[in-house]
């Protein structure tokens, strides 16, 4: 019990040892003008003395209530005339009472004020440590081009996090998807960069879906959504929310590349831990193809909010990063290396940061 509260119970402590010393001293018929005196000044000092308390305990208030109230009725009981019970009588009558009263003090929630705090919330469930023991499974296919940098590979190893790396080994990737994490248990993040205008498609997204159904986090990067979006992507695009279409360059130079925020969103994908990011350098790595991925539209059937896209003012449709899912998915349908590693590199943090954030909070 803290010293506040202590303070808040000296005023019935007091009453019950007035009321005990009473029952120890024989009851003179002589002197009941002088007891109702005194025990009614008792009863006021109390109730003066409750009435400046602040804050008080209503329990408390209840309980020497009832303290009081059978006090003056056995007062009154004596000034009335009546004859006084034996002394063994009106002391268990008494004792009573007093029990009764401890009892409610016991059983009555006692609100103790509180400071208001001045610290700052704590982080999550310390989510850095949790990062750092994070089972994370990463699958990039531009591995098969030497002159380009593993924008993921190296994202993670500045993060400091562990990983599973399948490079492009989609033999690798089926066995881990289906295997699972360490010691058989799902995966808490499962990254696929699909860039390298390779074959990724069918079964593997059935696995994905899979993945998704074990509360596990995923970042997808797909460059052919359009062409495949009838295919087992199918439930996944439907659960999120989007339907797809071609990212088509309409003049065929590095403007056609230049993606923007959706104006107005704010979401923590784009804020944390990093924020106020540009994508207008842009590198023309995938002109040649005549294909820069795909463009999404909002079926508003699912939770999906457009993030990026190719034209700032439009949040339903023409975006390229969606965050669906509860935040548990993260689809990107522009390939990264259309802008440089500087470009890239901390919104790749970002979709780390906030997929196991997801995760670790149970909102996967």
């Amino acid at each position: 019990m803290n010293r506040k509260a202590a303070k808040k119970l000296i005023p019935l402590f007091s009453i019950i040892a007035l009321i005990l010393a009473s029952l120890s001293c024989t009851i003179d018929l002589n002197s009941k003008d002088d007891t109702l005196n005194q025990t009614q000044t008792a009863i006021a000092s109390q109730q003066t003395a409750l009435a400046n308390q602040s804050g008080g305990v209503n329990a408390t208030i209840t309980a020497q209530q009832a303290t009081i109230d059978a006090a003056a009725a056995a007062q009154a009981t004596v000034m009335a005339g009546q004859q006084e019970p034996p002394s063994d009588l009106a002391a268990t009558q008494m004792a009573l009472a007093v029990a009764e009263t401890a009892a409610a003090m016991q059983t009555a929630p006692v609100m103790m004020e509180t400071p208001l705090s001045t610290e700052p919330p704590p982080p999550p469930a310390d989510l850095e440590a949790r990062m750092k023991t994070a089972s994370i499974l990463v699958y990039e296919d531009i591995v098969v081009d030497p002159t380009e940098t593993q924008y993921v590979k190296k994202t993670l190893d500045s993060m400091g996090l562990r990983y599973k790396w399948d490079g492009n080994a989609v033999g690798w990737l089926k066995s881990d998807m289906l295997a699972g994490g360490p010691n058989g248990q799902p995966w808490d993040l499962v990254i696929l960069a699909i860039e390298a205008r390779g074959d990724v498609s069918g079964e593997y997204f059935e696995y994905l879906n899979d993945v998704l159904n074990q509360g596990t986090s995923v970042i997808l990067e797909a460059w052919h959504l359009d062409d495949i979006s009838e295919g087992a992507i199918s439930p996944i695009l439907a659960k999120c929310g989007v339907m797809v279409y071609p990212y088509v360059p309409k003049t065929g130079t590095v403007n056609d590349v230049v993606i923007w925020p959706i104006s107005g969103v704010r979401h923590p994908v784009l804020l944390e831990p990093n924020s106020g990011m540009t994508f207008t350098k842009a590198r023309d790595t995938w002109l040649w193809s005549f294909d820069l991925g795909s463009q999404m539209a909002l079926t508003g059937q699912g939770d999906a909010v457009l993030l990026l896209g190719t034209n700032a003012t439009e949040p339903y449709q023409d975006g390229v990063l969606a965050v669906c899912m509860g935040g548990q998915l993260i689809l990107q349908t522009f390939s990264s290396h259309s802008f440089p590693y500087q470009v890239m590199y901390p919104l790749w943090e970002n979709y780390i940061y906030n997929a196991l954030k997801v995760r670790f909070s149970g909102g996967g």
